[in-house]
């Protein structure tokens, strides 16, 4: 394993960035615009130095180095368990892109297409044929066994470029995810129903299996809403109005939390309980925390 010196010299931020899915909306002749992937802002104010390998976020008047930088990014991690999750995102992200079988041979396919992001769907398939996307779930603390109900194996394309992830389904397309990039087919709500009075919502589908992986083999009476994103509660008010009572499992940032006490404000019958596993930024953060061998074996992605 590289030291803090060596990795902060021989990996730009630029490129981590990169890895993790994360472009800059303006580029300029020494440096990169971005913005922030430590909060959620409309316009861009993260700035990397290409030439002196720093960042700036003016928005917080916080920067440093890559190390600093994923230490923010991650704040209950240690400088050695940084560099650690820096070298497993390095690590080419060929691994989830590569050249498709031929299609007419596939029986499970389906084409799902979204002009506005350019995302093709064309095979679905159940989780566990693919060892690159199996080892994603373990290094987020995730059982096999636990997913298969949720998700599903999701091929398509981007262009001219073949990728896979993990895949869920919601109202209009699938959300989607890998080690190094999460998007959406189309925007939507995953609802899971089993006929009970009690609601757990959540933001997305990996705090969801942790929950499950959480709760071990108890059988939870919920019924189950991902919000693939925050821009879909208002949306979803109807969903989760028509529930006796709601329990609220949301990120402890700051859009996360305000989205809680809005809903805490509005509905009653909405609790929160994420101050159970304070202080991580949400429950897969929480899991990952209570299984430290996870890392080490296969390292961590977003």
């Amino acid at each position: 394993m590289k030291t803090a010196i060596e990795i902060n010299q021989s990996i730009k931020i630029s490129d981590y960035l990169e890895a993790k899915g994360i472009f800059p909306h303006k580029c300029y002749n020494g440096y990169l615009m971005y913005k922030s992937p430590l909060r959620t802002e409309k316009s861009p104010s993260f700035k990397v130095s290409q030439q002196k390998n720093l960042w700036i976020d003016y928005g917080t008047n916080e920067g440093g180095t890559l190390i600093d930088l994923v230490l923010k990014m991650h704040p209950y991690f240690t400088v050695s368990r940084a560099i650690m999750e820096i070298e497993a995102d390095m690590i080419a992200d060929s691994v989830f892109s590569f050249q498709p079988p031929n299609r007419s041979l596939t029986s499970d396919k389906e084409t799902d297409t979204d002009a506005g992001n350019g995302i093709e769907i064309y095979q679905i398939k159940e989780l566990g044929s693919n060892p690159a996307l199996t080892a994603y779930l373990q290094s987020r603390a995730i059982q096999l066994r636990t997913a298969k109900k949720y998700c599903k194996e999701v091929y398509f394309n981007v262009g001219d470029k073949q990728f896979f992830g993990i895949g869920t389904k919601n109202e209009n397309g699938w959300a989607i995810r890998n080690k190094f990039w999460k998007g959406c087919s189309g925007q939507g709500v995953s609802l899971f129903k089993d006929g009970h009075r009690q609601l757990a919502v959540f933001e997305g589908i990996f705090d969801l299996l942790s929950h499950l992986e959480l709760e071990g083999a108890k059988n939870l009476a919920q019924d189950f809403l991902v919000l693939n994103s925050l821009v879909n509660i208002k949306k979803s008010m109807d969903i989760i109005t028509s529930y006796d009572s709601i329990v609220l499992m949301l990120d402890r940032d700051k859009e996360g939390q305000k989205a809680s006490a809005q809903l805490t404000c509005t509905i009653p019958k909405c609790y929160d309980v994420s101050e159970s596993y304070e202080p991580f930024k949400d429950l897969n953060d929480y899991l990952v925390s209570q299984n430290p061998h996870v890392l080490r074996k296969v390292g961590r992605g977003r």
